[in-house]
């Protein structure tokens, strides 16, 4: 039987996800970061997109498989475990996508479901039948990629590096023409959404999106990660307006292993200012925790509005009652993850698991 242990953190493996559209530059930066990452040791790349992350054969040392289709969750999780089997330190899929909208993938299993309970071939189905029956086909799907992809997942020892692709979403918007002096409706972006099942960038330790625009750049806004999730003790390694590199890898593989880096040291100093706490007796004391009651029922009230100004009023409201600098911390970036939930950025259950995963301070 397994003993316990004093916790410490020593080595835990880390699950990132990097989403970006083509020419992003989400395969460099995860190569980049693998390579920090791996500190000289195996880098493992599983490659789903035609061999073409041998593109980068030259500029970086690993081995290499060229996975073929059906693109299921148990091939997927049969890839990873080869590679640690083999010795890899760090594993770097490209593209995790391909599990989601690829040839087996999810949204294959889903129509091929939908056809099931119709009882009749999915390119016969009528609208009003797909309609039908389109949410109740998701459960087989989603079941087999939650339990034959990430639960697995989480008993890997390898740092994974997970590539996915994204799309850029629209909306409709009202906007006045001076010139017929009328209202006409124009598009606007509405920003990049990783393709994946919906869960899938908030069950990571951190996952980002990179953009065309700014290839390599982690898209931060307000302290947090768009379509994604970066901790606190993370957004160091992310400079602003930064690409991702070798260092970012190596701080990452540091703080997996317990390390001091250079940015704990005045992390630790201001925690200290912010909370009045007298000087830490060592540098493994905790830091301070947030009211996590406080913070659910915080949330709770939040999950309520529908609007931006319902959310800011009740925000409002709440904000008497978040007093310590921890709390207080966690609840901007909960406030921030409803801020994206009104903008269509997430929807309420991936918004409730990552907010969860903030108040459990994972």
């Amino acid at each position: 039987m397994t003993e316990f242990t004093d916790a410490v953190r020593d080595d835990t493996s880390l699950l990132i996800a990097i989403a970006g559209a083509s020419g992003s530059g989400k395969t460099y930066s995860a190569l980049k970061m693998a390579t920090g990452l791996a500190q000289g040791e195996p880098i493992y790349a599983i490659d789903t997109e035609a061999k073409r992350m041998l593109h980068y054969a030259d500029q970086f040392r690993f081995k290499h498989m060229d996975m073929k289709p059906p693109f299921t969750p148990e091939a997927y999780i049969e890839a990873i475990q080869k590679a640690e089997r083999a010795g890899a330190k760090v594993i770097i899929i490209d593209s995790t996508s391909d599990e989601y909208e690829g040839v087996g993938g999810l949204q294959e299993m889903h129509d091929e479901e939908v056809a099931r309970l119709a009882r009749k071939p999915y390119d016969r189905l009528e609208g009003w039948e797909i309609d039908k029956f389109n949410a109740p086909a998701w459960k087989v799907p989603k079941t087999r990629h939650k339990t034959r992809l990430m639960s697995p997942l989480r008993q890997v020892r390898a740092y994974i590096i997970f590539c996915l692709r994204a799309e850029e979403k629209i909306k409709f918007v009202k906007v006045f023409d001076e010139r017929s002096n009328r209202e006409k409706t124009a598009i606007e972006s509405a920003g990049w959404v990783p393709i994946c099942e919906k869960r899938f960038m908030y069950e990571m330790t951190m996952s980002f999106t990179v953009t065309p625009d700014n290839p390599g750049v982690p898209l931060i806004e307000d302290g947090q990660a768009v379509h994604g999730k970066i901790q606190s003790q993370h957004l160091p390694f992310f400079p602003a307006g930064k690409r991702v590199d070798e260092e970012c890898g190596r701080k990452l593989r540091a703080w997996a292993r317990g390390e001091t880096t250079s940015q704990d040291r005045p992390a630790s100093s201001s925690r200290q200012v912010d909370t009045g706490a007298g000087p830490l007796s060592s540098s493994q004391e905790p830091a301070p925790t947030h009211d996590k009651t406080l913070l659910t029922e915080y949330h709770q009230k939040l999950s309520g509005e529908i609007d931006r100004d319902g959310l800011i009023a009740a925000h409002e409201g709440f904000k008497p009652r978040l007093t310590d600098a921890a709390t207080v911390d966690t609840a901007k970036r909960i406030l921030g993850a409803h801020t994206a939930r009104l903008r269509g950025d997430a929807d309420a259950d991936a918004t409730n698991i990552y907010v969860q995963g903030l108040i459990d301070g994972e």
